[in-house]
């Protein structure tokens, strides 16, 4: 999600018994039966890796525990499956339930879009700070129409707030990077990102070995 969010939910709940379903899979599991389709698993940072992370939420390839190793990397493509970390944090802090939603849902969009499964392209290989920009502007694009269309009852004005203006810090970090130094390419995302419904999930996978998303330099999960 860019940068540290404020943690959320002002609930205080044990760890879940072993064989059950995880929490945060069950707001995610209720927003979009289909996750499986796109996600691995859901399930906490490592404790290590909360000490030293900023972020709250990430996507991550499978298995991995710690959104800050390059390693952690998820994988694009179509096809894709990847994991979706979250910070146990977020469950016990003073945002309600319907952040906990949009949060999980902006990690559900990100991981249709690695997947090929959203009518957006993948800028893969344009830089980490291309594919960074415009993987969030997209995913926050699509959290703030799902927000206006009434997706998360109870979602705060001020969070929706928040939604909007991260979207439009990608969006404009987005445009820096590309309008005067590639036209063409930022004509073929900018395009894609106006207007609620160019930001809706929608299409499907089509079975396919995944790729890396690009090497140095980039961002090692998707926030």
């Amino acid at each position: 999600m860019g940068v540290a969010v404020a943690a959320v939910l002002p609930l205080v709940a044990a760890p879940a018994p072993a064989g059950a379903i995880d929490r945060a899979e069950i707001l995610l599991r209720d927003l979009h039966p289909d996750y499986r389709i796109f996600v691995n698993a859901i399930h906490p940072m490592d404790e290590t890796a909360v000490n030293g992370s900023p972020v709250y939420m990430a996507l991550v390839r499978a298995g991995a525990g710690d959104p800050g190793r390059h390693e952690s990397a998820p994988y694009a493509g179509p096809g894709a499956r990847n994991d979706i970390l979250y910070d146990p944090g977020v469950f016990t802090g003073t945002r309600g339930p319907a952040w906990t939603m949009l949060l999980l849902d902006h990690e559900y969009f990100h991981a249709r879009h690695l997947a090929g499964a959203t009518g957006l392209p993948l800028p893969l290989r344009n830089g980490a700070g291309v594919e960074r920009h415009f993987f969030e502007a997209a995913a926050w694009g699509y959290t703030v129409g799902e927000a206006r269309a009434g997706r998360y009852p109870g979602l705060r004005e001020e969070e929706f707030r928040e939604a909007l203006d991260r979207y439009g810090e990608h969006y404009r970090a987005l445009r820096a990077l590309t309008r005067e130094d590639n036209p063409a390419l930022w004509s073929s995302l900018a395009d894609p990102l106006r207007g609620d419904v160019a930001v809706r999930a929608t299409g499907s996978p089509s079975p396919a070995v995944p790729s890396h998303l690009s090497g140095s330099g980039r961002a090692p999960a998707i926030p």
